[in-house]
């Protein structure tokens, strides 16, 4: 059933996109991890503003050291407790927006792995709408041999020996035979990528056709700064180091730990006691943690600093990149007319002439290398595109 419903032809750039890599992004296990501690992290939001457990103590407080077993009724002296440690300033608020934030930060994982899974699809996708491009091509190449070489022995009735050598063995034609068996097992390994990604079995048909992909953003450098999710992911990182340095000084001041408790007594009334206790600040702690906060902020802009310079310059040589597959298409386009004004030329002028064979199958040689050329330049024009729409969080 999978089968059946993997054979339907993909029609255009949406819905071929949509069709493999929706079922890519269902199938992927990494993002069902990665939903799965989103989950647990969201629990994490609603567990930052409990406070801690109340405690309970009960023990006994006439317990000699020569004879622990021993029970003087005069000293004989039992106790329960309870004691709860009670937050001050802001750490609890503090905890919350943190937690809140490590729930964004998987977000942003999340979304940056549904984007790579995309872009990856979209790209072997893409890889054999070129390989299907250069099958049919070659065998459009392979047509037109076949009937050169049937027209030129009907018309030339003085044929050499040379010449009929040349007409059945073509180094143009065991070429074809080579780069069809090439892309054979290249379209073999790019479905197999495509199968280990979707986890599913793919048929033939899941290419989308290779043409120039449309291109119509502009401002990509401020996109790319508003919503690249590694970008942003980095950006966030950097608020919560700066939240870890705020708890880090708000931990000056000790939580205060309440304790009511009961006392039993044999020889004497029974006693209500009140404590309170907090932890000395007496070995420099706080400071060191507080220094700490703030090189792992310093750290954490800096490194977004660095990504954004980084994602910055992939993405002017992407554009760049796009421009210049662009221009190198446009060129071998119009060696390709040339080739086929000489071509036309040749066998309306000279075809009955031997000489004009080695001419013919020399200027097919180079039409076949200038199209085959134009097919990869035009995957990497649509994949430089692709590669653009990743960096500015599009797909």
């Amino acid at each position: 059933m999978k089968k059946l419903l993997l054979s339907v032809a993909l029609v255009g750039y949406a819905f071929g996109a949509s069709f493999l890599s929706e079922l890519a992004l269902k199938n992927n296990y990494d993002i069902k991890v990665l939903e799965e501690q989103k989950a647990a992290l969201l629990q994490e939001v609603d567990l930052s503003k409990v406070w801690e457990n109340l405690r309970l103590g009960i023990g006994a407080k006439d317990i000699f050291f020569d004879e622990p077993l021993k029970r003087d009724a005069g000293a004989q002296n039992e106790f329960i407790e309870f004691s709860q440690k009670i937050p001050t300033g802001s750490k609890l608020d503090i905890k919350a927006s943190i937690a809140q934030q490590n729930v964004a930060v998987k977000s942003l994982e999340i979304k940056d792995k549904k984007l790579d899974i995309t872009n990856s699809v979209m790209s072997l996708q893409y890889t054999l709408g070129r390989i299907d491009a250069d099958m049919k091509t070659l065998a459009r190449y392979e047509k037109l041999l076949i009937d050169l070489k049937a027209a030129h022995l009907a018309y030339s009735s003085t044929v050499s020996a040379h010449y009929n050598q040349t007409l059945s063995n073509t180094i143009l034609e065991k070429n074809i035979v080579i780069l069809q068996k090439s892309l054979v097992r290249e379209k073999g390994s790019v479905l197999h990528k495509l199968e280990s990604i979707i986890n599913t079995s793919v048929s033939d048909d899941a290419k989308l056709d290779l043409a120039l992909m449309p291109y119509t953003k502009s401002n990509e450098e401020a996109t790319l700064k508003e919503h690249n999710p590694k970008l942003l992911l980095q950006r966030i990182q950097t608020q919560k180091e700066l939240n870890n340095l705020n708890y880090e000084k708000e931990q000056k001041i000790p939580d205060v730990t309440v304790a009511l408790g009961y006392n039993h007594r044999e020889s004497r009334d029974d006693m209500w006691y009140l404590s309170f206790s907090i932890p000395l600040p007496l070995y420099g702690r706080e400071e060191l943690s507080i220094r700490k906060a703030e090189l792992t902020q310093n750290a954490s802009e800096q490194s977004e600093n660095a990504l954004q310079n980084k994602l910055v310059f992939d993405l002017q040589d992407e554009l760049l990149n796009k421009e210049l597959q662009q221009e190198k298409i446009g060129l071998n386009q119009a060696i390709l007319e040339e080739n086929r004004r000489i071509y036309d030329n040749i066998l309306s002028t000279s075809f009955s002439q031997n000489d004009a064979l080695v001419k013919l199958l020399s200027n097919l040689t180079t039409s076949l290398d200038t199209e085959l050329k134009i097919n990869t330049l035009t995957l990497g024009y649509d994949l430089s595109c692709l590669k653009i729409n990743y960096l500015l969080g599009e797909l």
